[in-house]
């Protein structure tokens, strides 16, 4: 038998040589992506042909038919399951349930609330960028973004304030970094008018759209966030206000780390009947497809890497 016939049935390459195409799996565990993401990539040689990312931790956005959910037991079960952003989900619950009351808003409560949140987006974009410093071998920026991740968690509203020269110190790093900038300039750059972004993805498109736009987007989203904290105050865990017995229909929206979640419920009689969810990753996990066809596999991990996905927070 010749070799024309031999692979006259395979796949062929952009060069046209005939190759054994493999369908390979990158996860639910692999250095430089979230643990819960399993990304199928299929290889021609090193080129990645199509893919395609699922979550194995996300939620399912239906309530269980006929049980109602204690308000404060939904809070705590929304926002244990979104580990990455578990102060985002508590505050949208929160939200959702009072506005279902028809509690009216309190500007001492709100603004403490609104710096818990963005302590956590500096938290959150700070676990990014050790990811990103594991992914590409840049130890330095795994320690340092790792270590300040945690003084940031249990900091006081006075202590981040002090920790801004730090985080300053650290994106100045970063600029002076030419071999980051190169590995990650024109990676992971999506298609003029791509729809259903948001969060720092949404804010970059603007700029390049490649992963190095998105690490500079949430580097500025981190100083913004200090600013805001040092002109506001303390943070306050959010905590659901006295709703009684009351019932009603809610809708919240909370810009988390992410970018933009949306929850709607049913309040009766101080029970949550049903809601439903979107969030932002739920529909940036379709991204994924996009950015890895026709890439060699090393930018197309980068690129996913880019996106910040948070498998708990695709919800199905």
């Amino acid at each position: 038998m010749s070799m024309i016939e031999v692979t006259k049935d395979l796949p062929r390459s952009a060069d046209g040589l005939a190759m054994d195409w493999m369908k390979v799996p990158f996860g639910p565990v692999f250095p430089g992506l979230p643990g819960g993401l399993k990304l199928t990539l299929t290889l021609d040689g090193d080129g990645v042909t199509e893919g395609q990312a699922t979550s194995l931790v996300g939620m399912i956005n239906e309530s269980e038919e006929g049980k109602e959910i204690d308000a404060e037991t939904f809070i705590e079960r929304l926002a244990s399951a979104m580990p990455l952003a578990s102060v985002s989900y508590r505050l949208l619950a929160c939200l959702a349930i009072e506005r279902a009351a028809g509690l009216e808003n309190d500007s001492a409560t709100d603004q403490a609330r609104a710096v818990a949140l963005e302590c956590e987006r500096i938290a959150s974009h700070l676990g990014w960028l050790a990811q990103t410093g594991r992914q590409l071998g840049f130890a330095w920026l795994t320690d340092r973004a790792a270590t300040l991740q945690l003084e940031i968690r249990r900091a006081s509203g006075k202590r981040l304030v002090e920790l801004t020269p730090a985080l300053q110190a650290l994106a100045a790093r970063l600029g002076r970094t030419p071999l980051l900038k190169s590995r990650l300039t024109g990676i992971g750059v999506l298609p003029s008018g791509t729809a259903g972004l948001s969060g720092p993805v949404a804010r970059a498109a603007d700029d390049a759209g490649d992963a190095w736009a998105r690490l500079w987007q949430r580097l500025d989203e981190i100083i913004t966030s200090l600013d805001y904290i040092k002109a506001t105050g303390e943070p306050g865990l959010p905590v659901l206000r006295n709703i009684g017995r009351g019932s009603g229909t809610g809708e919240a929206t909370v810009e988390t780390p992410r970018g933009e979640a949306q929850l709607s419920l049913i309040l009766e009689h101080g029970q949550v009947k049903s809601y439903r969810l979107d969030t932002a990753c739920s529909h940036h996990i379709g991204l994924v497809a996009t950015l890895v066809e026709g890439r060699e596999l090393g930018d197309a991990l980068v690129a996913v890497g880019s996106l910040d996905l948070s498998p708990w927070e695709v919800i199905s």
